[in-house]
């Protein structure tokens, strides 16, 4: 059964994390506005990807000799052997010689993850998917990739995009060296390669490394990075922040953060492309870019925590604990510890955790609708399809959420008010009448 519908009732995080629980095999096919993008699937793996806007067979070529690590006459050459023999790009230049193998495997699931983390950031357009579809992917150079992982790392960009535009709003802005940058330069030369971007490693909750610093410091001048460095070298007042990025081989979204940080430290400032207007002014230090000393660490697991209103009830016990303990910064929406009672804290903090509870099974419900053209009758029904926990199905406070089919959709509720916590929380959602089916987007023929 074929999936097609508008992504202005679903989500593409909904159908990849659709894809990847139930671990599909087939093509999902993704349009808006004359731009065409397939994904391939293999057991809920991504193993393929192409945009109409930027083809991975031109992209390679092309961004192999920018990095001078192939020249036009040998792309020319490889291009006429492909023609001939109608194999691969990266086939063809690496039996040649001319490319190493471990080089086209690193572009080209750069080039399909960079795919799919702009799709993510779609808020209209069409998607069909078509389960069983063969998927003709380049299994020599290409590892599949979990949807699971795309999610998780998309869902972090997305969140973050809008600070980053904040300082480089599109592709075409030209970030320019400053004299400081220049010195930097000289004195380390040409750059190594780099072993990859710092912000590619994942927290360890179960373990809080003794200095959580530490994978950050560089020994290159001014403590920069080496995707700092590997960033600032190929700036050079001309290219385009898009190019830079294309010739850094950390990613768009991984290059474009380096930017900022490097326009924070004063060592790059953005100008518009010739003939066009200003760019609009950054904030002098944007809330995820900053990660100046020991802040960056504690300010990490302070945002984490925060999240669900843990820290302004935790910071009282710490300093009881650990009397030395710094006041920390806590966000304008959190009321200060003295202000509010121990059980005013746990009451904000359950009441947090319900709504993440909510969030979550608005989720499981949208994939559950997606996979078998209805919506639940009962919220069990998550469980017993392995999309949610049982314990997922009631509230902090031990008490089942409320759950009710409407005509074309849902309303899912908390049970009701606690004393002191704002609510009861209500999600209502209904679905705008789609091709096949008078509530919404329905399985295709």
């Amino acid at each position: 059964m074929a999936l097609r519908g508008t992504l202005g009732d679903f989500s593409l995080t909904d159908i990849l994390q659709l894809i990847g629980l139930q671990r599909k095999t087939g093509v999902l096919v993704l349009e808006r506005e004359g731009e065409r993008v397939t994904l391939g699937f293999d057991a809920g793996r991504v193993v393929s990807a192409e945009s109409s806007s930027r083809p991975t067979e031109h992209r390679l070529g092309n961004l192999l000799v920018k990095r001078g690590k192939l020249t036009e006459a040998r792309l020319e050459e490889a291009l006429r052997i492909q023609r001939d023999t109608l194999k691969r790009l990266g086939h063809v230049l690496v039996e040649q010689g001319w490319v190493d193998h471990e080089t086209i495997r690193r572009e080209l699931e750069l080039q399909m993850a960079e795919t799919v983390y702009d799709t993510l950031r779609w808020r209209s357009g069409e998607y069909d998917f078509r389960p069983g579809e063969r998927v003709d992917w380049n299994r020599e150079f290409v590892r599949p990739i979990p949807a699971e992982h795309l999610l998780m790392e998309g869902a972090r960009m997305v969140d973050e995009w809008p600070i980053i535009e904040r300082t480089i709003p599109s592709r075409d802005v030209i970030p320019r060296p400053r004299p400081a940058a220049a010195e930097i330069l000289a004195s380390v030369g040409s750059a190594p390669e780099s072993a990859g971007s710092i912000y590619e490693q994942d927290i360890d909750f179960d373990l809080i490394p003794q200095d959580p610093l530490a994978g950050e410091r560089s020994s290159g001048p001014k403590g920069l990075s080496q995707a700092e460095l590997r960033v600032l070298r190929w700036v050079d007042g001309r290219r385009t922040a898009g190019e830079v990025a294309d010739l850094s081989e950390l990613g768009t979204f991984e290059a474009f953060k380096t930017l900022v940080r490097l326009v924070e430290l004063e060592l790059v400032e953005i100008v518009p492309p010739e003939g066009d207007g200003e760019v609009p002014a950054a904030p002098r230090r944007p809330r995820l870019m900053a990660r100046a000393a020991p802040a960056r660490a504690a300010g990490l697991l302070v945002a984490l925590a925060a999240a669900v209103g843990v820290v302004a009830a935790l910071h009282p016990l710490a300093a009881a604990a650990w009397p030395g303990t710094p006041r920390l910064p806590l966000p304008a929406t959190l009321a200060p510890a003295q202000a509010v009672s121990a059980a005013g804290h746990l009451e904000a903090i359950r009441a947090a955790v319900s709504r993440a509870r909510l969030t979550r099974l608005e989720r499981a419900l949208r994939v559950r609708y997606l996979a078998s053209g209805r919506w639940p009758r009962r919220l069990e029904e998550l469980v017993e399809a392995g999309l949610a926990p049982a314990r997922l199905l009631r509230d902090p406070w031990g008490r089942p959420y409320r759950y009710e089919p409407i005509d074309g959709g849902y309303r899912l509720a908390e049970a009701g008010p606690i004393p002191g916590v704002p609510g009861p929380e209500v999600r209502e959602r209904r679905l705008a009448p789609g091709p096949g089916a008078p509530g919404g987007p329905a399985p295709a023929p």
